[in-house]
């Protein structure tokens, strides 16, 4: 899939430099209802996150040595844990990222030996949530397990999470306007290996001129820069941290020598 690419951007990031202020909704905001024990409703609305960002933390405990079964476990029992134990009652939002609070509380999960065996008990058998492990398996960076530090993996992972949202963003756009079939031509141009295309082939096998696409690429191109911040504005809980975030991103994708 074209998102599962780490040369996904072609072109510089525009990030407006908007003043400091608190978004009015972002993955914080569920967190810290969700920590509310009478918002029912909001459990629904947490456990939609960890559907939406469990590969990096899969990755970061394959990373840290431990078996693909004892990975899923692992995985699961946390996700029991996050949603009934003490971590979103204490959730601090101030603290800035939301990267940063699952990949923290996934760490003090795995430390705190008392609580994890508790969540692995309560969950027993039961998969809170039906998460595709194979492909999980298949996005590891395919070197051996120690060669990559379980840290470098999660921060890997989310920026390829975090792009894939923006990339499915981009496609709903193009689809509720009509031009779903121009979104899967031209998406591949979005990515530095996608650049390369042919202009030429694409526009005779759309029925465009070559001219027209160029102007269809660049205005893809920034519709996909627009919704690969909103991504980024859900995951941070003020505007004045988007423009990190992104850095922070791309760094992760970069290879290690590069950084």
């Amino acid at each position: 899939m074209l998102a599962r690419n780490s040369n996904r951007l072609s072109g510089n990031l525009i990030v407006s430099n908007t003043p400091p202020d608190a978004f009015e909704t972002t993955q914080w905001s569920i967190v810290v209802a969700a920590g509310d024990a009478a918002a029912v409703k909001h459990d629904d609305a947490l456990a939609e996150l960890c559907l939406r960002y469990w590969k990096p933390l899969y990755g970061f405990i394959r990373r840290r040595g431990k078996s693909v079964d004892k990975a899923e476990d692992l995985i699961q029992a946390f996700f029991v844990h996050l949603l009934d134990g003490p971590a979103l009652q204490i959730a601090d939002r101030t603290r800035g990222r939301f990267r940063t609070f699952l990949l923290t509380s996934l760490t003090n999960f795995l430390h705190n030996e008392l609580d994890r065996d508790s969540a692995i008990k309560r969950g027993g058998s039961v998969r809170l949530l039906s998460l595709d492990i194979r492909n999980a398996e298949g996005e590891l960076i395919n070197q051996p397990m120690d060669a990559v530090s379980a840290e470098d993996e999660f921060q890997r992972q989310w920026a390829i999470t975090i792009m894939d949202e923006a990339l499915s963003r981009t496609g709903m756009f193009y689809a509720a306007r009509g031009k779903k079939a121009l979104f899967e031509a031209l998406s591949p141009c979005l990515s530095a290996a996608g650049a390369e295309q042919s202009y030429a082939e694409t526009a005779s096998d759309l029925g465009m001129t070559e001219s027209a696409v160029k102007v269809a690429v660049h205005r893809m191109r920034k519709e996909y820069r627009r919704q690969l911040r909103e991504a980024v504005a859900s995951t941070v809980e003020l505007t004045g941290d988007v423009h990190d975030e992104l850095e922070t991103l791309l760094s992760a994708l970069r290879p290690s020598r590069e950084r």
